[in-house]
């Protein structure tokens, strides 16, 4: 059974999880969380807010009646006001991810200290913004971060110090990819929506369908506002995209660009090679993880 046809628990099958439930002296809790496919996927919701990041595998990340689906390098902020849960994609597949969640208040705090008391992260609805793609290196980052909290030192000093790294991390990741401020909003929601499965399989012509606008309006923006094409974009995701499968599976590299969306794989090598400057194999070789 598929991600499409799991089932989703609402109303009085939907559990509810408190902080009220911790020890006292925890400030937060860090879990590496592992989900085969679920043919009946509860759902939950909880009065503290919290992230999650995929580790390896594909699922379901079900949120507010809405399937998404997300893969090795999936990042995501949870408000308290979510209602979501969690299934691997199909029969056989897995999902293994770490999860984050801190006592109420926290945030507030550090947007009001460090942020200027600005809405950002976890004050967003739309999950659009809160959701990201991280590369191997920044996941390592969240995994070095997150030493102090997986050996049990669950205190106030540790979960601020936590969520305070990956909030920097996040700052930082936004500024490098920052967007001029003039950028239609139509442009920004299709830029960052196309960097996800399966949109980008889709390819410009799926971008355009995204934004709304006709191709040559698209394209001529994208070279206005972004100094890209529809184009770039697409076959960027694509390639992001492609380089986690490549250091987190053993899946033929034939098999990746077909789900990618090339259809020619020497097309594929091409845009590789010129993307990370070595072949797919040797990226694997280098980045993926070691045959067994």
């Amino acid at each position: 059974m598929s991600c499409d046809e799991v089932t989703i628990y609402y109303a009085g099958l939907m559990f509810f999880l408190s902080t009220k439930d911790w020890p006292k002296r925890y400030a937060c809790t860090y879990e590496v969380s592992n989900y085969t496919s679920s043919v009946l996927s509860k759902v939950h919701h909880q009065d503290y807010e919290e992230l999650f990041w995929v580790e390896s595998g594909r699922g379901c990340h079900l949120l507010n009646g809405e399937r998404r689906y997300v893969t090795e390098g999936y990042f995501a902020l949870i408000r308290a006001d979510d209602a979501h849960g969690y299934s691997a994609w199909e029969p056989g597949d897995h999902l293994r991810l770490i999860n984050f969640a801190f006592r109420p208040g926290l945030w507030e705090s550090l947007r009001e200290q460090y942020f200027g008391g600005k809405s950002l992260f976890f004050d967003k609805l739309a999950i659009e913004e809160r959701e990201y793609h991280l590369d191997a290196n920044e996941r390592e980052r969240l995994r070095q971060m997150g030493l102090d909290l997986a050996s049990g030192r669950w205190d106030k000093l540790s979960s601020t110090a936590f969520l305070l790294g990956t909030l920097t991390l996040l700052t930082n990741r936004r500024s490098r990819h920052q967007q001029p401020a003039q950028t239609p909003e139509w442009l920004m929601r299709a830029s960052r929506s196309i960097e996800t499965w399966p949109h980008f399989v889709g390819g410009v012509q799926e971008f355009v369908r995204l934004a709304g606008r006709s191709h040559e309006h698209v394209t001529r923006d994208c070279r206005r506002y972004l100094n890209t094409t529809p184009r770039e974009l697409v076959n960027q995701a694509r390639l992001r995209w492609a380089s986690m499968q490549l250091e987190t599976t053993q899946q033929e590299i034939i098999h990746i660009a077909e789900e990618c969306g090339f259809g020619n794989l020497g097309h594929f090598y091409k845009l590789f090679r010129q993307h990370y400057h070595m072949t797919p194999k040797h990226y694997r070789e280098k980045h993926g993880i070691p045959l067994s």
